[in-house]
């Protein structure tokens, strides 16, 4: 057992001792004052005990018999001895539950902290909306590590119950983005409500990473251009992609449907983007020679150049090279023979 944690054990039995120390001189108190009320007044046990209960209790309700002299004296004394003891307890009780509360909350940002720290390539999004949360959901699905940074506790709890690692800050600052793990992190997804926002979390996070992949969400043209110009390496108009996504679909429903399908995977279908690293046995090799369609099973739709450049329903004897990338079209065991075939496996 760590150091640590030796001493939190040991504060917490100490917790405990010294409640039970209080609750034993609390139970001493009503023996003592019943057994006074006994002795000043001559009353019977439980005439003495119902009027130390009601003293200790604060009620208020009128005295069992008059009393004496020293039995108002006693009755002072025994009012500050239980008040100041139960006083103390309550104070002691309510302590030790805080401090529990706060070695749970503790705990729980301890385990994230540990967590996030083993990540490495993984994905930062940067608010936790309706379109991060969909989006965080299919990276997932397809296996990959996601951070969460949120200001809003609300949202960052609905971020930890889906299962998301989440740090509590606002994402435009330094020490939130670092605590996500950003100089370890493979992308970065910017989805902040202000244009204005997004465009100083990208300049934020290009700093602290000049080989992050960045997507945000632009509002408008203005917008778009200030993002390009921070360093956002794709950009994501919601509204244009959904009226886009709605035309679509009125017009070619088939191919909407078509996309859909292929593109998560539900019927064991699915279009993959497949990037050739420059160690693949498979580099300067044509399509002709690696015959792709006969070995794996699947069908190239396009390569696309370390550059960017897209090569539509390339020809058998297009070249692969370093760093290009796939379009892949097939079966979902036919891609993983594919990604096999390129590194090697």
């Amino acid at each position: 057992m760590s150091s640590g944690r030796m001493v939190d054990e040991y504060d917490r039995a100490s917790a405990r001792r010294k409640i039970s120390f209080l609750f034993g001189l609390l139970v001493l108190v009503f023996v003592f004052g019943t057994l006074g009320y006994m002795q000043f007044e001559g009353w019977d046990a439980l005439d003495a005990f119902y009027m130390t209960v009601i003293t200790l209790a604060t009620i208020g309700y009128g005295e069992v018999h008059p009393l004496t002299t020293p039995g108002r004296i006693f009755t002072i004394i025994l009012i500050f001895a239980g008040l100041g003891i139960f006083t103390v307890m309550v104070g002691s009780v309510s302590q030790a539950v805080l401090e529990g509360q706060f070695d749970k909350l503790f705990d729980r940002s301890k385990k994230m902290r540990e967590q996030i720290e083993k990540m490495r390539n993984h994905t930062i999004f940067c608010g936790f909306s309706r379109l991060s949360r969909i989006a965080a959901a299919e990276l997932r699905r397809a296996g990959e590590e996601i951070v969460v940074i949120e200001a809003d506790e609300v949202r960052g709890r609905e971020a930890e119950q889906a299962g998301f690692p989440v740090v509590y800050g606002d994402a435009t600052l330094d020490e939130s983005l670092t605590s996500a793990g950003v100089a370890r992190a493979k992308r970065l997804i910017t989805l902040l409500p202000r244009d204005s926002d997004n465009v100083y979390v990208t300049l934020t996070a290009r700093e602290l990473n000049s080989s992050l992949y960045i997507v945000s969400r632009a509002e408008d043209e203005v917008g778009e251009k200030r993002l390009k110009r921070a360093g956002v390496n794709r950009l994501v108009s919601a509204y244009r992609l959904a009226a886009r996504k709605l035309a679509d679909g009125l017009m070619r429903p088939y191919i909407t449907d078509f996309f859909e399908i292929a593109g998560t995977g539900v019927a064991g279908w699915k279009i993959e983007e497949i990037k050739v690293p420059a160690s693949s046995p498979i580099c300067g090799k044509t399509l002709r020679d690696l015959a792709l369609r006969q070995t794996a099973n699947v069908s190239i739709a396009a390569i696309i150049s370390p550059e960017g450049k897209f090569q539509l329903n390339p020809q058998g004897d297009t070249v692969l090279g370093a760093d290009s990338t796939l379009i892949a079209v097939g079966w979902k065991a036919d891609i993983e023979t594919l990604e096999g075939l390129i590194v090697g496996v």
